[in-house]
């Protein structure tokens, strides 16, 4: 029972991230200059690469390990 509920509140971490994870993206846009699709590893490597820390950052990686988990790999999010 209580897994689940730990399922539902990470599926939920971008909606209460939202302007982070923009932020995040059009970093990476810049980056990959439209060459190709964001990947969730692209965002963790992102976040570990700038030295970012604090909660949000820790539940978008948790967030990305989850979708990776699930066998997605690009960021079907906007």
């Amino acid at each position: 029972m209580k897994t689940d509920q730990n399922r539902v509140h990470i599926k939920y971490i971008p909606d209460y991230n939202i302007k982070l994870l923009s932020e995040i993206q059009r970093k990476l846009n810049e980056k990959f200059q439209g060459k190709r699709e964001i990947m969730y590893s692209d965002i963790i490597n992102l976040i570990i690469r700038e030295g970012k820390v604090g909660e949000n950052y820790n539940k978008l990686i948790l967030w990305c390990n989850y979708k990776i988990r699930l066998g997605e790999t690009f960021v079907d999010y906007k």
